[in-house]
């Protein structure tokens, strides 16, 4: 199986002898779990696409396993498979002494509902946790809390691109935009809006939509008639697929844009080759060593290409390992290490970029790339 880049693997092999002679002294703290790293899960485990985040996930355990030479392993710990609630998935994870970190969640709006319970606000910090969400966009998440970090690009950075892209590059002067109405897509199409504005375009719509709910026909009714030159949708794949077949069942062409969450279009590109979506890691375009072994070993795990989930994942669970083997399982200094990675610390070479946090623990620099299904 193909493993990270040299000097990694040459640091992943110190820590975990360092690690090993911290269990063995017999460290009491939160996040000793009897002699192993537990990277906790979070995510609805019923929503549609999440199973390559637990792939990255995995793989990131397999890796570090095949290297540990009998110290102490690394695990991956899920939310019980009942359970979409996520206060009672970030509850149930904090409260688990093995785990030293949460890798999640993917969703801004159930990250933004969880914090509270990675920091354990209740009892004053006392048994709180580092969580990374490697694909919660919302500009809510910056420096919304002490234990929470993130490593994707935020939606005024991302949307403010996509604005660029919709009128240097599609030559797009009027854009319909139709959101998620959650904390995701209202930020978003805000952020979009203000920046395509700002270039001197034209929002002829803005509405939101509700997953289930809305009626596909009416909107695209609405689209035919408004005849705007793009079509911006920050919402899931799933609902994305639904509005497209709608407009294309009333004769409407324009051009559909997706945000982040629309990255499973690629599964639909002999349907709708003309979408395009935001992508933050696209493994046809991958060129570092880092991700090119990243790509392979995945492919040969799972038989298929990771997308931007599974990349971001890998990389968020390769942050909470690196920095338990460097200073052991205590909480508090493992989130500390996290905090000054691109500080104090070298930044790290993930497979989706450079990592490095800023004051408000966002990832900054990280590439944003706007991608033509299939192409």
């Amino acid at each position: 199986m193909a493993v990270p880049s040299h000097h990694l693997r040459n640091s992943l092999q110190t820590g975990v002898l360092v690690l090993s002679q911290l269990l063995l002294a017999g460290c009491a703290r939160r996040g000793d779990g009897g002699g192993e790293i537990g990277i906790g899960v979070a995510l609805d485990p019923h929503r549609a696409g999440m199973q390559s985040i637990y792939n990255g996930v995995q793989l990131a355990v397999d890796q570090l396993n095949a290297q540990r030479e009998g110290h102490a392993p690394a695990r991956m710990i899920k939310g019980a498979p009942d359970v979409s609630d996520p206060i009672r998935i970030a509850e149930t994870l904090r409260d688990n002494p093995a785990v030293v970190g949460v890798v999640g969640h993917p969703e801004s709006g159930t990250t933004l509902d969880a914090i509270g319970e990675y920091a354990d606000t209740k009892n004053g910090g006392r048994n709180a946790v580092v969580a990374i969400t490697p694909t919660g966009t919302s500009a809510a998440l910056s420096g919304a809390n002490h234990w929470l970090f993130r490593l994707c690009p935020s939606d005024a950075y991302t949307s403010r691109t996509l604005a660029q892209f919709a009128l240097d590059s599609l030559r797009a002067m009027r854009a319909s935009v139709i959101y998620r109405n959650d904390a995701y897509g209202r930020d978003w199409s805000k952020s979009f809006s203000d920046a395509y504005r700002q270039g001197k375009g034209t929002i002829v719509e803005r509405d939101p939509y509700l997953a289930g709910v809305t009626p596909w026909d009416a909107y695209a009714e609405y689209v035919k008639k408004l005849k705007p030159d793009v079509v911006l949708f920050p919402g899931s794949t799933e609902d994305a697929v639904a509005a497209l077949r709608a407009m294309r069942a009333v004769g409407v062409s324009t051009p559909l844009v997706g945000g982040d969450a629309t990255s499973g279009l690629e599964a639909n590109a002999a349907e709708f080759p003309n979408a395009r979506y935001v992508a933050f890691f696209l493994a046809r375009r991958a060129t570092t060593p880092n991700a090119k072994a990243f790509i392979a070993a995945y492919r040969a795990a799972f038989k298929e290409d990771p997308d931007q989930r599974a990349a971001l994942a890998y990389d968020a669970a390769m942050i909470i390992a690196r920095a338990a083997m460097d200073v052991g399982p205590d909480r508090a200094k493992i989130r500390d290490y996290i905090e000054s990675i691109g500080g104090s610390r070298p930044a790290m070479d993930g497979v989706a970029g450079t990592i490095k946090f800023d004051e408000k623990h966002d990832a900054v620099n990280k590439p944003v790339v706007v991608v033509q299904v299939g192409k």
